[in-house]
């Protein structure tokens, strides 16, 4: 399966801070509860813009995904990650469909070849498995973006490796389902970057929204799709359908 760095959306280069904060500091923080006027559960939209940070030429993955945009659209039981970028349009959709063989379905929507993979709940836990008890130390460094005080955490997954990201307890966080990768922060996150071998990756909010959604924006694609089958060996060898796959 080729879906690697399936959300790896390029960056805008407008980064949306209305002021940053940062404090220097890695002491953990309190965290108040969750009080929220937005309900993840029910309706909800957010953008992210991307960006890939690197000292190499002409490297791949900047020059595919820079400047691209990343969607999160929730409603109700139905949820939908969409990226788009100059050379790539990809989707993940969460299903509320009662065919457990259907729950979540991987499309590549851009291209010649355009294909789908259809996964169970059980498949799609196995390939974000990487996030099982992942840490944060919460710090009190901070940004604040679209208007929400973020406060700074480190991602720790089991491997050893890290993720930085800027979260707001002000808003509920999205179902860990739908980002495994940040289970363990009470808050939604709205900066987060990670660092591969050649360059960071930075995601950075620029819209959130309980607007109505279009029922169309959750339906998978019937015609015109190649059915790939789902094979977990596949992604453990470099190909990744995670949420986050530039993490691999």
């Amino acid at each position: 399966m080729n879906i690697k760095f399936l959300f790896l959306f390029s960056l805008s280069l407008h980064v949306f801070f209305i002021n940053v904060s940062a404090q220097n500091a890695a002491t953990p923080v309190a965290v108040s509860t969750v009080d929220s006027s937005i309900n993840n559960d029910n309706l909800f939209t957010i953008v992210y813009d991307i960006q890939v940070k690197t000292d190499k030429r002409k490297t791949g993955i900047e020059e595919t995904y820079n400047g691209g945009i990343q969607t999160i659209f929730i409603n109700n039981k139905q949820a939908r990650i969409r990226l788009v970028s100059l050379m790539r349009i990809e989707s993940i959709f969460f299903s509320a469909s009662d065919n457990p063989e259907r729950q979540v379905s991987i499309i590549k929507e851009s291209g010649k070849t355009r294909y789908k993979y259809y996964l169970t709940n059980e498949q799609w836990t196995l390939a974000n498995s990487k996030y099982d008890n992942d840490s944060c130390q919460l710090t009190n460094d901070s940004l604040v973006i679209l208007n929400y005080l973020c406060r700074k955490a480190i991602i720790t997954l089991k491997d050893g490796r890290t993720l930085t990201a800027y979260y707001t307890n002000q808003l509920k966080p999205v179902n860990s389902k739908i980002e495994p990768a940040f289970s363990c922060i009470p808050g939604l996150v709205l900066q987060y970057e990670y660092t591969y071998k050649k360059g960071t990756i930075i995601y950075t909010a620029n819209k959130i929204s309980q607007n109505s959604i279009d029922n169309n924006i959750f339906k998978v694609p019937v015609k015109g799709y190649a059915v790939k089958k789902y094979c977990l060996k596949c992604t453990t060898k470099g190909s990744n359908i995670s949420s986050n796959p530039e993490i691999d």
